[in-house]
């Protein structure tokens, strides 16, 4: 996205180096999606109890298949030996690990609760603890898609949201951990999936789309939502295929002959065409979209300059085309903000 879906950018590192390390993140990434096989301790050990020592080596195998830098791989085997060392916090974080692994639900604001109070017992960074658990979550969420006949594939790519909010949280705050750890449930309880460069998700048809006098289409209830994960370019031809993945995936959603896209995003503000060139990622990807309603809000605004936005635009950064976009919009007295956007297509076209 050049600018700024991922917003590459740290105070030490240039965003030269910056964009060659994360291009080298994608090539690992993309490497890893055409091997087959995600073997570890919890494969070989099913049906005989997971203890300590099981999860002590599923952290580096996961932190490894998730691509982890070697620092953020450190961090998360340093805090699990922390909880370990701390009766309660371990008592803890084990707790809603079985419980997730008896029935794979969980309420998981109670969890993200339970795992800032494991952090502070433990002396770790809350935001530590929050992925990490998740992190461990994922050797059951794999037997979860096993089950379920869901490839193996599916499971890796939507786990690697883990890495991509990693980095985020990095950017942000300089802590490996993440700060949306609220965001994972939907990836957990098996209603998102990343297929392709997108994730999607069913969900009701957007009772806004009428509101702005749209018509519905007859007899269709659900949507395919979308959300774009912080890994890169967005490209076109990218975005097609993943729709197409997403068509296959939900198509028993859609008994008509049209499936629905859906997505509420910043990417999709329509203020971007003023400083974005056509060809441009964003463009592009906006241009998928019939944007029938739009709000301003500057809560966004951290995906493009990778801090909290203060609301003073003279101390932001101009390193790209997107931040000098902005700058100059909030400068100017504008805001950021979003858009919802939907777009039909014929399930003759896409399966």
């Amino acid at each position: 996205l050049g600018a700024r879906v991922d917003g590459c950018r740290s105070n030490r590192a240039s965003a030269r180096e910056c964009a060659r390390a994360h291009s080298f993140l994608q090539k690992k990434w993309m490497r890893r999606r055409m091997q087959t096989g995600c073997g570890s301790a919890f494969d070989q050990g099913k049906g005989q109890g997971k203890n300590m020592r099981d999860y002590q080596t599923y952290i580096g195998e996961i932190c490894d298949t998730l691509l982890f830098p070697a620092e953020a791989k450190e961090t998360m085997e340093q805090a699990w030996e922390k909880i370990c060392a701390n009766a309660a916090a371990k008592e803890t974080f084990l707790k809603w690990l079985l419980v997730y692994e008896a029935d794979g639900k969980l309420d998981y604001k109670e969890v993200l609760k339970a795992a800032d109070t494991a952090a502070k017992e433990a002396g770790i960074a809350s935001y530590t603890a929050d992925l990490l658990i998740y992190l461990l979550m994922t050797a059951h969420l794999k037997e979860r898609y096993q089950e379920k006949g869901i490839s193996e594939q599916i499971w890796l790519d939507s786990c690697m949201d883990l890495n991509w909010k990693l980095h985020e949280c990095r950017k942000m705050y300089g802590i490996w951990g993440s700060f949306v750890s609220w965001w994972f449930d939907g990836f957990f309880e098996m209603t998102r999936f990343a297929l392709g460069r997108l994730q999607f998700e069913l969900m009701d048809f957007p009772e806004s789309y009428e509101k702005t006098g749209h018509v519905r289409p007859e007899g269709m209830t659900k949507v395919i939502n979308m959300h774009i994960p912080s890994c890169g370019p967005l490209k076109k031809e990218d975005c097609e295929a993943s729709f197409r993945q997403a068509a296959a995936f939900f198509v028993d959603a859609f008994p008509g002959e049209e499936i629905a896209f859906f997505c509420e995003s910043w990417l999709l503000y329509p203020r971007h065409r003023k400083f974005l060139s056509p060809d441009s990622g964003i463009v592009q990807f906006m241009s998928f979209f019939d944007i029938y309603k739009t709000e301003e809000g500057d809560g966004d605004l951290w995906r493009i300059y990778n801090r909290e936005y203060d609301g003073n635009p003279e101390a932001l950064p101009e390193e790209t085309t997107i931040q000098r976009g902005y700058k100059k919009l909030l400068l100017s007295g504008g805001h950021a903000g979003y858009g919802e956007g939907i777009f039909f297509r014929k399930k003759k076209e896409m399966l």
